[in-house]
């Protein structure tokens, strides 16, 4: 009997570890469990006095890290060979490849040359410490000062960027003491680590300000450079880490989790003790707005699910989630008695005739968010007359409206729009909710964008309860009193300004407990046929899939979190990568130029971006041109984006020897334009010469007359000579940036048709603002002036009437508009929309190629950084009523 029981209990023991293994296989791709078992352990360097993240206390090595990492253990099977020291030793031996990883490293450009970093698993912001009796007013007080920092920390090179004078040590403790004992002034540490060891050595110092001229301390897991794919595993692994997990961590570590008003501490009448002796089940609803609330799994969390943790707590009430689409919908919920509560109203007049509301709960800032191009922006009368983008109907929006007419209002569906506009410069500043705003400033990677300056008014968040329930409204309103500003303090802190990242959920333990009750249930060797046909399906469709991907010519690139986390062969070629190794665990933006990263970051907001087209990177860090479109799927509750790229490299370098012919086509036109314009100036020199031999011999010239002929001929060889230089500047055509006046560029552009402007008969009206001048590449803005023209010229040889060109400039900010229009009766309706497309032509294919307003819009938009667009006008000149194709140019000084 015994020897019966522990077969059953190997089979049961061997059943488990094969579906905890099948479940590492749907982590992990097949390379992947390869490498781990060939590789099953991993040296890593932590510290040894980084409180509360990793340090040794009582000989023990402990911390938030620490917990972290054994949960990594435990899901990916690595075994970790751990190596404590201290920061200035760990980060040597890391760079010179003693080890395969580092803890507690934040992500800066030298560190990346020896390092391939997992997103932050925490951010802490940087503060400033000192004595409570010092004259500290503000970050600017930092200056002339001497700074505290931690050897080799991240922010070293911005402080010494910023002019500080710093001095290093190796720990927080050696920092905080020089600050007592006078060697520095100030020190910088994250708060939770400067605050610690404040209170444990009882030192005379405070936390006095975030230094928010630094980003925040993200704390990462490192690998070294040579091993892309452990990158891949760890980070898989970390994405895998259910949420609830991640926030229990937090509360062990960082926040005072000790409830300290417990539930009888709250003064309940008799008839309110008797409503929660009934034990209610409270229904609620909420939309996603990060990082208030979090819908996840028909549960609230986030800021507002806390709070509501915190009542539920300290009353018994059961509150009961009902899902809604929408924050009208949820309104509407409300108002049909479909649910009991709201949690997160504002104290607007609409929403207090609702219900009831309760007292505040929490009352944030509305800030404003600016580029680096302000400062500090004092509230919103300074944004008079600038632009604001906020999302339609938001409280933000009405508030502005309604009480700052004044301010112009860029009005966008979302907060990710609005925070692009500001970044891109079409708005000055958003104003919103504080959380939001640093929550989206961090998930769009908007590290230009900070908070400038508080409004002044502020959101406060009510509970909205139905009037038939007086109990319940003050049974929650005596329980919001009951929460201490520590309490508050720390649930900000936990979403805000220390942000944990969250992923997706891990059914692991959900499915062990199952297997359990299966094993008692059925019989092991059926199970395990039915796992191993399972695995081989698995194997072959995995081959298969692969096989597809392989066969096409475009290259694919398979994202999650944005980290690639498959490629097919096409793409491992476009990118110069020898295996998929060198691709797996990459950032999506490592693949992407610079100059292209804000358009690649605005598509991954999209749920299918249209192709666009993209400067890209190769593994070598050469530049080419791609065409790349991303779609977002559903993968067995995975979200994953597929992104296909195409090359464009031939095409660009076509369109290059277009660009050659097409000047070259237009020389011997414009040679006989120069030509016919220079008869008139070359008779006029002829003239005057020939009277001043003239007058000589007959003995009848005066200084005077001298004179004249001689400005005469000195002002038509002016001329002469003008024309010579743009002729020849057209034709040299050096893509160089330089700081040009657009009135001398059209004037330019203006001598070179002036002969083709007489053959044809056309008068040119221009109306050219005179003092605009910009950043840019005049040559071939000339050369986009040169085929609208073309296409003008040879649209106005139908017309009987008078035919005109009409060219003007202006500016605006830092904005260029021109525009050129004819009166040629306009382009049709059906094909305006084509005419930039490439090789699309209405001309006899002898007379024309297609390529020239292609080529135009590839010179504005992706040369120039600018836009043009095509249009037909109506309009009245001369008392006569026309038609005719209007083209816009807009361009941004390129400085």
């Amino acid at each position: 009997m015994l020897l019966h029981f522990k077969k059953i209990l190997i089979y049961c023991l061997l059943f488990i570890a094969s579906i905890v293994y099948a479940q590492e296989e749907k982590i992990f791709t097949p390379q992947e469990l390869q490498w781990i078992a060939k590789n099953p352990t991993i040296t890593i360097n932590m510290l040894n006095d980084y409180k509360p993240f990793s340090y040794i206390e009582e000989n023990e090595h402990k911390g938030f890290s620490v917990d972290l990492l054994t949960r990594v253990s435990q899901i990916s099977g690595l075994k970790f060979d751990i190596k404590t020291s201290n920061w200035d030793i760990a980060l040597k031996n890391f760079s010179q490849g003693k080890a395969d990883m580092i803890s507690e490293i934040s992500l800066n450009d030298e560190r990346k040359k020896f390092s391939l970093f997992t997103k932050p698993y925490y951010e802490i912001p940087v503060f400033i410490f000192g004595s409570k009796n010092n004259n500290y007013k503000n970050n600017n007080s930092l200056e002339n000062k001497k700074i505290a920092i931690t050897k080799d920390v991240f922010y070293k090179k911005t402080l010494q960027d910023l002019g500080l004078n710093i001095v290093e040590y190796q720990s927080s403790y050696e920092k905080a003491k020089a600050v007592r004992k006078g060697e520095a002034d100030y020190f910088l540490d994250a708060y939770i680590s400067g605050k610690s060891t404040i209170d444990e050595n009882s030192f005379n110092l405070i936390a006095l300000d975030e230094y928010s001229k630094l980003a925040k301390e993200d704390l990462r897991f490192a690998i070294h450079k040579s091993k892309p794919i452990l990158l891949s595993i760890i980070s898989k692994t970390l994405n895998s880490i259910p949420s609830s997990e991640l926030i229990n961590l937090s509360n062990k570590w960082m926040i005072n989790a000790q409830d300290t008003f417990s539930k009888t501490n709250i003064k309940f009448t008799k008839e309110e003790e008797d409503y929660l002796k009934s034990m209610p089940v409270i229904t609620y609803s909420e939309v996603d707005w990060h990082p208030l609330s979090i819908i996840e799994n028909n549960t609230m969390q986030g800021i507002m699910g806390d709070y509501l943790s915190l009542v539920a707590n300290r009353t018994g009430i059961v509150f009961q989630f009902v899902p809604s689409k929408s924050w009208p919908d949820v309104l509407e919920k409300f108002k049909e008695k479909k649910i009991d509560l709201v949690p997160g109203v504002g104290s607007s007049e609409e929403e207090k005739s609702l219900g009831l509301i309760s007292t505040e709960y929490a009352t944030y800032p509305m800030v404003i968010v600016t580029n680096q191009k302000y400062t500090y922006v004092e509230n919103l009368s300074a944004l008079k007359n600038k632009t604001v983008a906020v999302p339609k109907y938001y409280t933000s929006y009405n508030f502005i409206k309604q009480n700052y007419p004044d301010i112009k209002i860029l009005a966008t569906t979302d907060i990710p729009e609005a925070l692009l506009k500001v970044k891109n410069g079409e708005a000055d500043a958003f104003v919103g909710h504080i959380a939001t705003s640093l929550f989206y400033i961090s998930k769009l990677y908007l590290n230009d964008l900070k908070v400038a300056g508080t409004t002044d008014f502020n959101f406060e968040h009510h509970y909205l309860i139905q009037r038939e329930n007086p109990l319940l409204l003050s049974i929650i309103n005596k329980t919001f009193n009951s929460i201490t500003p520590q309490e508050k303090q720390n649930i900000y802190s936990k979403w805000l300004q220390t942000t944990i990242m969250k992923e997706t959920t891990n059914y692991i333990y959900l499915y062990i407990a199952l297997i359990i009750i299966v094993i008692l249930i059925s019989f092991f060797t059926y199970r395990q046929k039915i796992l191993k046909k399972y695995n081989k399906e698995l194997a072959e469709s995995y081959t298969t899939i692969e096989g597809i991907l392989d066969a096409t010519v475009e290259g694919i690139i398979i994202i999650k979190d944005n980290r690639c986390i498959d490629v097919n062969q096409s793409a491992l070629d476009l990118f110069k990568m020898p295996t998929k190794e060198d691709a797996l665990g990459r950032k999506i933006f490592d693949f992407i130029d610079d100059h292209s990263l804000a358009l690649a970051k605005k598509n991954l907001l999209q749920e299918k971006s249209e192709p666009s087209e993209l400067t890209l990177k190769r593994s070598d860090n050469t530049l080419f041109v791609g065409m790349v479109k991303g779609t977002n799927l559903k993968l067995k509750e995975n979200q994953i984006r597929v992104v296909s790229v195409v090359d464009l490299t031939e095409i660009k370098q076509n369109e290059k020897v277009y660009l050659e012919q097409a000047k070259l086509a237009s020389l011997g036109e414009m040679i006989g334009n120069i030509a016919h314009q220079w008869r008139q100036p070359l008779s006029v020199i002829t003239t005057s010469a020939t009277g001043l031999k003239m007058q000589n011999e007959f003995q009848l010239l005066t200084d005077e007359k001298i004179n004249a002929h001689c400005d005469t001929i000195n002002n038509n060889a002016q001329y002469l000579s003008k024309t010579i230089d743009d002729f020849r500047n057209f034709i040299k055509g050096d893509r160089q940036k330089i700081l040009f006046n657009m009135k001398d560029t059209i004037d330019s552009f203006l001598n070179l048709i002036q002969g083709s402007l007489k053959n044809h008969n056309i008068t040119l009206v221009h109306n050219t603002q005179e003092d605009i001048s910009i950043h840019g590449y005049p040559n071939e803005l000339i050369q986009c002036f040169m085929n609208i023209f073309h296409n003008a010229k040879d649209a106005l040889t139908s017309v009987q009437e008078e035919k005109y060109i009409f060219i003007s400039s202006s500016m605006v900010k830092n904005s260029v508009t021109i525009t050129i229009l004819d009166n040629a009766g306009g382009i049709n309706e059906e094909i305006i929309d084509k005419i930039f497309e490439p090789y699309f032509t209405t001309k006899h294919k002898s007379q024309g190629t297609g390529l020239g307003l292609h080529m135009t819009y590839n010179l504005i938009v992706n040369g120039m950084n600018g836009t043009i667009e095509a249009s037909n006008k109506e309009f009245q000149y001369n008392d006569k009523n026309y038609k005719g194709a209007l083209f816009t140019i807009k361009l941004e000084d390129l400085a």
